[in-house]
């Protein structure tokens, strides 16, 4: 019988278990929000990966704005259900929030897989969804 034992290699205090990098904050290295003011809405731009790690800080920054907020999803990599769990969130506080999401953007197939897109309006580009 053959045994296959966990790799025993000791970990530096703070090493990042993937690889040997010291440990960086993953919210501030893996997703990026900008907020811009169109129209009396709130446009938070997210760049990078949305996952269990950066969702809270999604899910913060959209609590944070005033009246309907645009989610711009064009420049992410990366979508999990706990950034979908995320933008509902902001929706079950009867917050208006919209989705731009182009059919061309990676995010696109996890918002149609999960649905979203049935529960929130999604759009093509942040002016369409600023437009009155």
């Amino acid at each position: 019988m053959v045994r296959f034992r966990p790799e025993t290699r000791p970990c530096a205090e703070g090493a990042n278990l993937v690889s040997d990098e010291p440990r960086t904050p993953l919210t501030e290295r893996l997703l990026d929000l900008a907020v811009e003011y169109r129209s009396g809405m709130s446009v938070v731009h997210a760049t990078g990966e949305i996952d269990l790690s950066t969702a809270p800080r999604l899910a913060e920054a959209l609590a944070e704005q005033p009246g309907t907020v645009v989610l711009d999803l064009t420049r992410v990599a990366f979508l999990s259900a706990a950034g979908v769990q995320a933008m509902l969130e902001v929706r079950g506080r009867g917050r208006e929030l919209r989705l731009v999401a182009p059919r061309s953007c990676r995010a696109d197939r996890v918002l149609d897989l999960t649905g979203l897109t049935s529960i929130l309006p999604r759009y093509e580009s942040v002016c369409e969804a600023v437009a009155p």
